[in-house]
């Protein structure tokens, strides 16, 4: 583990878009289960992930060692009520997950009905996140689709989900880290643990990460390997270049 610009506390699990809090909290975001599903009613026809999920989240275990596994958003694909066999997949998904950790699902916007879904199987919080704690430290976990509560935005670090950034070059696509740092504060924007999903790219650096005052283009690129590739504006500076 590579953790050039996180602090202590904070771990990229190499090789996965995971991260470990005090060595005791596992996160991870944006897994859409039943996304192959939707998609395959558009035509597209991807494989189903559920054994590749559960594959990965067996391995983080083994790896990390974590007590609890943190869901920051996203657990579903359906925004509102998904079909039956979304539901069998979510069920059959948190049946096996739920027995290497505790489970806690932050509410992201495609959570709708999740608590009535995996109810046995997991806590739920809502969007506005949790606080972990540990002695004076405070971080922070929301899914960032909604405004975070003022004690998370206040936290030492707070991590977000929700915006799937990549870095796109030439015909392929490599989920990233972003991370900054304001004063005392630490942001780290989450890769979706689902990598099929679409998402935002380099070309977007004028955007701005939503209830904060961090602007993407200032944040350190790191690939799930660990490699510093500098801040997101300098990056596309140089694709960009290397692409004329």
């Amino acid at each position: 583990m590579r953790d050039y610009v996180l602090p202590n506390y904070l771990k990229f699990v190499e090789g996965y878009p995971a991260l470990l809090i005090f060595n005791k909290y596992l996160a991870i975001a944006d897994l859409h289960i039943g996304y192959e599903i939707s998609e395959r009613e558009r035509g597209i026809y991807v494989p189903i992930q559920k054994e590749r999920y559960i594959k990965r989240i067996e391995e983080l275990k083994h790896l990390t060692g974590a007590e609890e596994l943190i869901v920051v958003g996203d657990v579903k694909d359906s925004i509102m009520m998904p079909t039956a066999e979304e539901i069998n997949e979510l069920i059959s998904v948190f049946q096996e997950v739920s027995k290497l950790f505790k489970v806690t699902i932050i509410q992201g916007n495609h959570d709708a009905y999740i608590d009535k879904i995996l109810h046995n199987l997991a806590a739920f919080a809502e969007s506005e996140g949790i606080v972990l704690r540990n002695g004076r430290t405070k971080v922070c976990l929301a899914h960032g689709h909604a405004r975070p509560s003022d004690s998370c935005l206040k936290s030492d670090a707070l991590v977000l989900a929700h915006l799937h950034f990549y870095i796109k070059f030439e015909n392929s696509k490599y989920p990233v880290w972003l991370v900054g740092k304001k004063g005392k504060q630490t942001l780290v924007l989450m890769p979706p643990f689902n990598d099929l999903l679409s998402g935002y790219y380099q070309e977007d650096v004028e955007a701005k990460v939503p209830f904060t005052d961090f602007k993407l283009q200032d944040l350190k690129v790191i690939t799930l390997d660990g490699y510093n590739l500098g801040t997101l504006k300098n990056l596309r500076n140089i694709i960009e270049e290397e692409s004329d």
